[in-house]
């Protein structure tokens, strides 16, 4: 049974040329989402994929949520027995300024080991591994005991209404299954000599909020007679600045913290920020998504205000965004808000749930054949394992409640530097390394879960 799962690899190894090629591919079509209903066109992208599985004999379906909204969903294997399946997204956030990029956005162009354009982290990359998964595994005719499906959809990253949500509501048989895999985490973190890997089976909640702020407004000439609603913001930006959350850590990656990054001892909800600075010293990434597990988050992200350069502002308009733990929901927010702002005439508050925070079971056994597939993709032993919590939102919190056991776990190659990645920046680029890494984790997944090693 090992030397078949050797083979299977090597296969990978083999079609090195392909698995880049198909992702460069997906680089070039531009499908980008700036939150409108008319813009993604990811119907493209949907299109290139059947016909690569189609060369390899492997049928998809394609639905249209919109005119050029497409999301794929294709399987091979047995029908019955267990089903695995493979999510990722194929829209992409906007390009601001491509005049900043160091290689062209679209251009899928290849240096420095990688491959550089947007969506090549976020998730393009992703996409191309797993289609290869599928089409590897039935290029070499292996047996699965069940079904490994893939579904390739639009829109995740304006919250999924035309993607993973629209299949959820008109297709949720599509989507349920037994285990799943999705984006949310992977990079590895060095510590105590060894690669310790956190595996996210949960994720944070991602709310928006608007401060509303009314004035008085008056001729710019005269100011002393307005009550100017942008000089009101001051204040309402000033005490969410000053938000000081609940601090929390109840998620069970806290008790990991001996083998996450060295922590001797138990660590409580009053010791962690003393903690977090010690590992802040040695690891700033580390230190940062560990600050992110343990409260929620309350950022102004965008204000407006005003309607003329010589009228003084009747209204403003504060914008922020919220990401909550798994215990704390929209009303929670509210009061919080509430509480923060408290004294402030003209303010009103409104808060809007984009995604609830949601999680899988880390003790599973699922979790054993994910951490086997690292090492099978990686080729290494050495390798500890640790519960993880994604601090943004991904589509997982669609098929959660389908019944899906769902990770958020691409592993990255040991060896790829994480900063290089530039998901939503400007020179966003995929390692190639990571690429080849992500594709054999796919294969050996499958062949662990519903091949004859299982």
């Amino acid at each position: 049974m090992a030397n078949r799962l050797d083979q299977l690899l090597r296969m990978v190894d083999d079609a090195r040329d392909e698995v880049i090629a198909l992702t460069q591919e997906l680089v070039r079509i531009p499908t980008v989402n700036d939150g409108t209903p008319e813009s993604g066109h990811e119907l493209a992208a949907a299109e290139l994929l059947q016909r690569s599985l189609a060369e390899d004999g492997i049928e998809s379906q394609i639905f249209r949520s919109a005119e050029h909204r497409g999301n794929i969903v294709a399987s091979i294997g047995s029908g019955s027995g267990p089903r695995l399946l493979y999510m990722s997204h194929t829209d992409v956030v906007p390009v601001e300024d491509e005049s900043q990029w160091t290689h062209p956005p679209f251009g899928g162009m290849i240096a420095e080991g990688r491959i550089w354009g947007r969506g090549a982290a976020d998730m393009k990359s992703t996409v191309a591994a797993q289609a290869m998964a599928l089409k590897l595994l039935q290029r070499a005719g292996v047996p699965l005991r069940g079904t490994l499906a893939l579904a390739s959809c639009a829109d995740e990253e304006a919250g999924g209404a035309f993607g993973f949500g629209w299949m959820a509501q008109h297709y949720p048989e599509l989507l349920r299954a037994d285990y799943a895999i999705n984006e949310g985490g992977g990079w590895p973190i060095r510590s105590g000599g060894r690669l310790v890997y956190p595996i996210p089976t949960g994720e944070k909640g991602r709310l928006e909020v608007h401060l509303r702020i009314k004035g008085r407004g008056w001729h710019a000439s005269q100011p002393w007679r307005a009550d100017n609603a942008i000089y009101k913001a001051e204040e309402v930006i000033r005490r969410v600045r000053s938000y000081r959350p609940q601090v929390s850590t109840a998620h069970d990656l806290f008790r990991h913290l001996d083998t996450l990054a060295g922590v001797d001892g138990p660590v409580t909800d009053e010791t962690i920020d003393a903690v977090l600075e010690q590992i802040e010293a040695r690891d700033v990434n580390l230190a940062s998504m560990l600050r992110a597990a343990s409260r929620m988050t309350l950022v102004a992200t965008m204000i407006h205000g005003g309607v003329k350069s010589n009228s003084v502002a009747e209204r403003c308009l504060v914008t922020c965004d919220v990401r909550t733990l798994p215990w704390q929901d929209r009303e929670y927010v509210r009061q919080e808000l509430e509480r923060l702002l408290a004294g402030l005439d003209g303010v009103t508050i409104e808060v809007v749930e984009t995604a609830i925070s949601n999680q899988s079971p880390y003790d599973h056994p699922f979790r054993a054949l994910v951490e086997q597939a690292t090492r099978d993709a990686l080729g290494r032993d050495d390798l500890a394992f640790v519960p993880g919590l994604t601090v943004g939102f991904t589509d997982s919190r669609f098929v959660r409640p389908l019944g899906n056991v769902t990770y958020g776990f691409v592993p990255s190659h040991p060896d790829d530097d994480p900063s290089k990645s530039g998901a939503h920046n400007i020179d966003e680029s995929a390692g190639i390394e990571s690429l080849l890494a992500a594709t054999r984790f796919h294969v050996a997944l499958a062949w662990r879960t519903l091949g004859e090693a299982s």
